[in-house]
């Protein structure tokens, strides 16, 4: 009776060693036939490692706003009038003293103006010299005017046509020459007129080639 009990109790524990191994084995093969055996077309994961695409896409067109590094300022030309020469190039004749610019009125102080004397248009003691009777600093303040040695000394009635500069060239021009009436020295209308007949523009061009009322 001992013998036939144990080998009843080892054939119990055999049977339920079986059916533990056969209830693991048993769920094992049933989640292994539950599993998807291939990837279902169309199928898509819920969401995509890296994390989702951004809302809206940036926009590659430039902005149609210039940055302020790319904006340039724009050049302001010097003002003209009366025939489209600068003050400057009129030697400042026809500007009144309180509307000179400060370098200007420095320059026109430097070789003796005074407001009056200015605006007045008065001979003063400089108008006696020759350009080369002018010192360095008397030079360079008739330069700042205006001034050089052609219009100063023969109101460039020494020059051709092809030497003198373009604006006054362009003077000349306005008041009755052209490139061969200035060379072959022709006589012109204007000639015959005095500074109070004369326009206020050829007046205007009279300062470009050196002239005013005292040289006229």
């Amino acid at each position: 009776p001992r013998q036939h009990r144990s080998i009843t109790m080892v054939g119990e524990k055999r049977e339920k060693t079986k059916n533990v191994f056969g209830k693991i084995f048993g769920k094992d093969e049933e989640e292994d036939s539950n599993a998807p055996t291939g990837v279902p077309a169309g199928w898509k994961p819920a969401s995509k490692p890296g994390g989702s695409k951004p809302s809206s896409k940036p926009s590659s067109e430039p902005s149609s706003e210039p940055s302020s590094s790319d904006s340039k300022p724009t050049a302001k030309s010097p003002a003209k009038k009366y025939g489209g020469f600068t003050d400057k190039e009129a030697k400042y004749m026809d500007v009144s003293w309180s509307k000179l610019p400060s370098s200007a009125r420095e320059a026109a102080e430097l070789i003796g103006f005074n407001e009056r004397q200015w605006d007045e248009h008065e001979w003063i003691d400089i108008d006696d010299y020759g350009w080369w009777d002018l010192d360095d600093d008397q030079k360079k303040a008739c330069e700042t005017l205006g001034w050089d040695h052609a219009s100063w000394d023969h109101k460039y009635e020494h020059h051709s046509w092809e030497e003198m500069p373009p604006h006054v060239q362009k003077a000349v021009e306005k008041l009755g020459w052209n490139e061969e009436k200035w060379d072959d020295d022709w006589d012109v209308p204007i000639w015959h007129k005095g500074w109070d007949e004369l326009s206020k523009e050829e007046q205007r061009c009279c300062h470009v080639m050196g002239y005013y009322v005292h040289t006229w």
